[in-house]
C-alpha cells in the first residue's frame, strides 16, 4: 500500500516542471484552435429588396439591396460575389453603376446634387462590422419577379477567409429605386 511520504515522494522540481510544461503545451493547443474558430469566415447576408430594370432591352439587369455583416472580430475582405440562379452564377460588377440620381437646380445652377451607386467590389468589412448597399448583375435572359421568386437562388462570396454560399429569397420586388 502506499503512503503518504510516497505521494509526497511525485512533488519533486522535475516532476512540477514536467507538468507545467504539459500544462502550457495544453492551452497553447486549447489558443490556437480557439483563435482559429473564432475567426473563421462567417457571414451574414441580409437581402432586403430588388429591382430588374424596366429599360427596353436592358430587362436582364438586376439590382439587389443587400447587407453583408462580418460576424467575426477580425476583418474580412470580400473579393468577388456571385449570383446564383437555378445552377447559374452571374458574376456582381465591380465598377460602381449609378442607382439613383437628382438634383435639384436654380437658374440652370445645380444647388444641390444626389448621386447613389453600387457597392465597389472588392470591399472590406471591419470586425463585427456591416457593409449594406446595392449591388448590380446582368445575367443572360429576361428576368422578372415571378421568375426569381420561384428559381432556387443563392449568394456566394469569395472572401480572403475562404468562399461561402448563402441562399436568398426574391420576395420583395421593389417598386422603384
Amino acid at each position: 500500500m502506499y503512503s503518504f511520504n510516497d505521494f509526497l515522494s511525485l512533488f519533486t522540481k522535475d516532476n512540477i516542471t514536467f507538468l507545467i510544461a504539459i500544462l502550457g503545451f495544453g492551452l497553447s493547443i486549447y489558443n490556437f484552435v480557439y483563435e482559429r474558430f473564432q475567426n473563421r469566415l462567417k457571414l451574414r447576408i441580409t437581402y432586403k429588396n430588388h429591382h430588374i430594370s424596366e429599360v427596353k432591352g436592358q430587362e436582364n439587369e438586376l439590382t439587389i439591396s443587400l447587407a453583408v455583416e462580418n460576424l467575426v472580430k477580425n476583418p474580412i475582405s470580400i473579393t468577388r460575389m456571385f449570383l446564383n440562379i437555378n445552377c447559374k452564377q452571374y458574376e456582381f460588377y465591380w465598377i460602381p453603376q449609378i442607382v439613383y440620381y437628382a438634383d435639384y437646380k436654380c437658374k440652370n445652377k445645380i444647388l444641390d446634387e444626389i448621386k447613389l451607386h453600387t457597392i465597389e467590389i472588392p470591399f472590406k468589412i471591419d470586425g463585427y462590422g456591416v457593409v449594406g448597399g446595392f449591388f448590380f448583375v446582368s445575367t443572360d435572359k429576361k428576368l422578372t419577379n415571378q421568375f426569381l421568386f420561384d428559381s432556387s437562388t443563392s449568394i456566394t462570396a469569395y472572401s480572403n477567409k475562404g468562399k461561402c454560399t448563402y441562399p436568398i429569397s426574391f420576395d420583395a420586388p421593389d417598386v422603384e429605386i
